[in-house]
């Protein structure tokens, strides 16, 4: 069973879900091009990583979800690192590793296939209720995929998360 990066739910609200994340450490891979070319070449290489191309020859687990950043030309895409490895090994490759601290987090679930159009209909959804429910994003919108391509994509769980100020936190 694939590992599920770690949040507690605080508040259900319209539109969107208010949660706190763990910390945690991602490892990404900057990847010029659009939504579905960014993710489709990072993936090969953050792959490549997990499954033993690093400074230990380690095979890391597969957790979800896979992220995507959009970035100026492109996206940086991100795996979570199992919550016990707070040190993960040195990539082979131009890979970058960091320490994410505690968040508050917006996010939306959907289901379907993870194209850039749908992304940004839901990111748009989500902003929107942040706005009516007075709370002020503090990051780009994340994409989250959760499944593999192998899933149908009405089982499929996407998720917009954004970062949100603290201020307003239950």
């Amino acid at each position: 069973m694939t590992e599920v990066q770690a949040y507690q739910v605080l508040e259900d609200l319209p539109g969107f879900q208010l949660r706190r994340y763990a910390p945690h450490t991602i490892v990404t891979k900057p990847m010029p091009g659009s939504l579905s070319q960014s993710g489709s070449q990072a993936f090969g290489y953050l792959a490549d990583y997990i499954f033993g191309n690093n400074s230990e020859r380690m095979k890391i687990a597969m957790t979800a979800p896979v992220l995507q950043q959009r970035t100026g030309s492109g996206f940086e895409v991100s795996f979570v690192m199992p919550k016990d490895m707070t040190q993960p090994p040195q990539p082979n490759t131009d890979l970058r590793i960091s320490q994410v601290e505690e968040k508050l987090m917006a996010a939306t679930k959907f289901s379907g296939t993870a194209s850039e159009s749908l992304f940004e209909s839901k990111a748009k959804k989500l902003l929107d209720a942040l706005t009516k429910a007075g709370f002020a994003p503090i990051s780009e919108v994340v994409f989250a995929r959760y499944d593999g391509p192998w899933t149908l994509p009405m089982l499929r769980r996407n998720e917009v998360v954004v970062e949100v100020a603290a201020d307003k936190a239950p």
